[in-house]
């Protein structure tokens, strides 16, 4: 990446509040101000071939390269400032540089207040390591002054106080430990797909439990982290109505702390996105509005761009899965073309993932509403790009659903190499699920029957799978992308594919 990229995706990201302050405070620098020119051209335009061209006729004579660095270097700087200015663990540690100042220069009185001040911000705002670094400043200093003013009993407590401090600190860092490690293992090894897979997690599970059993003290963080565990325990595990209830005691317990939200606040979230998440699986759509307005509160928000942009396909994503498994084809066309000025023409600045979603659900709209040359053209901006997305969750995912449209167009050859080639991934992931064997079978009946009878007649043998993995907690995860089931059913009874998922929504 050379600096022209790194320049662009910097000015990209910053806010609005970020980008007004920058401009208030280079009209207050003096000298030449170039740079200002080459920072529009970032903040208007996207092509790095572009920007150069327009610089160079712009600026004839004056080095790009030159104003590039110079740019960067002035606008971290400004950054820096404002960050000066708006953080609280930087006012925390200012008020402690000024406690220590006055304290050299005999000012003992002002440089106790000081640190009371730091202190309460720390207590506040929960910042544990810099409250025992406040507590321990003041017993020193209260060393250097032979404790004047408290007797032993007031120190002791002091002392004690530190210790608290530090237990806490502890506790916190061994419940971050343990949500890591699940959060590495959902990743990495996919929500469990049996009872054995569930019981492999019963080591994070018990260690978090006596971690909670053996804390006295339960804070800010403290809460998160244990609703933020048990919430992705009982989301990996299959167990959505436990998931949404501490999802949901998550969301509050941010809600009201505010001034704890992290910027951006990727806590929070996630905790919206794991709710939402449990309501796709668990079928339950009617309540995801309400937690997909928590989103569209987030986007309106001044965080940085990339990461407002991202929480925009995060919205689009869950609002135009839930529109097609409700059966509302025409709602969710609409919403796509919204998207398509809106997000697919900025995939460019997203990651892999949401690129993946972004074109993995338009193609599963367009199949749902028989366009598969529109269908065709999303796979394609899928499986062009070499093993791009190989890697990623979604991947697995788009290959079923692409094995439901070859089908559909008629590429029978397509399937023996590429069913071979799922299964080897499975066998060696050690994961699989039984709509993926269900959905091999159906695409290899393919041409189907063209008789009535016949096709019932293979539908009943269908049937009896589908009821089977309807009866399963753990196969409702890989079924909230695409309903492959409801799918199968609407081609071997020729329901439309829309009555089928209305009807189920109704039942």
């Amino acid at each position: 990446m050379n600096k022209t990229d790194s320049l662009l995706i910097l000015v990209k990201s910053l806010t609005k509040a970020e980008k007004r302050y920058f401009r208030l405070w280079s009209n207050l620098q003096s000298g030449d101000k170039v740079y200002l020119s080459l920072f529009d051209l970032l903040d208007t335009h996207s092509s790095p071939d572009e920007i150069f061209e327009r610089f160079e006729k712009e600026q004839g004579g004056k080095s790009f390269e030159m104003t590039a660095k110079h740019l960067y270097t002035v606008l971290m700087d400004c950054l820096l400032r404002l960050r000066k200015k708006q953080d609280v663990q930087t006012d925390i540690c200012n008020k402690i540089s000024k406690a220590s100042i006055l304290f050299e220069r005999e000012l003992f009185e002002d440089a106790i207040d000081e640190l009371n001040k730091a202190k309460r911000l720390a207590k506040d705002f929960e910042y544990d390591l810099l409250l025992q670094l406040i507590r321990r400043t003041e017993l020193q200093y209260l060393s250097a002054l032979d404790f004047e003013g408290i007797n032993e009993r007031e120190l002791v407590n002091k002392q004690m106080k530190i210790q608290e401090v530090m237990k806490y600190s502890r506790n916190i860092n061994l419940h971050v430990q343990l949500y890591d490690i699940l959060k590495h293992r959902l990743i990495y090894k996919g929500y469990a797909r049996s009872d054995k897979q569930k019981e492999d997690l019963n080591d994070l599970v018990l260690s978090e439990l006596h971690l909670i059993a053996n804390s006295s003290y339960r804070g800010f963080e403290a809460e998160k982290l244990h609703l933020l565990f048990q919430a992705t325990y009982y989301l990996n595990s299959g167990n959505y109505k436990s998931a949404i209830r501490f999802y949901q005691e998550l969301i509050s317990l941010f809600e009201e702390n505010k001034h704890l939200l992290l910027n951006p606040p990727i806590y929070y979230l996630s905790a919206i996105r794991g709710i939402l998440d449990s309501l796709q699986i668990a079928g339950i759509y009617r309540e995801m509005p309400f937690f997909l307005s928590k989103l569209e509160e987030i986007e309106q928000s001044d965080y940085a761009t990339e990461f407002v942009l991202s929480v925009k396909v995060l919205r689009f994503n869950y609002e135009s899965s839930r529109l097609i498994h409700t059966g509302e084809f025409k709602t969710a066309k609409e919403l796509m073309r919204k998207a398509d000025e809106s997000l697919f023409r900025k995939k460019n600045l997203l990651g892999l993932e949401d690129q993946l979603k972004l074109h993995l659900g338009a193609a599963i709209l367009y199949i749902s509403t028989n366009e598969y040359t529109l269908a065709r053209k999303s796979m394609k901006e899928v499986f062009s790009s070499g093993k791009l997305y190989y890697a990623l969750p979604s991947y697995k995912t788009a290959r079923l659903v692409n094995l439901i449209l070859q089908a559909e167009l008629g590429n029978y050859d397509f399937f023996e190499n590429e069913i071979e080639s799922i299964k080897r991934n499975i066998r060696y992931e050690k994961q699989s699920y039984i709509t993926e064997k269900l959905v091999f079978k159906f695409v290899q009946a393919y041409p189907l029957p063209s008789y009535e009878k016949n096709r019932l007649k293979l539908w009943e043998q269908f049937r009896k799978d589908i009821q089977k993995i309807q009866q399963s907690k753990y196969e409702r995860q890989l079924l909230k992308t695409f309903d492959f089931l409801s799918w199968i059913e609407s081609k071997l009874t020729r329901e439309p594919f829309q009555n089928v998922l209305m009807n189920k929504i109704r039942s």
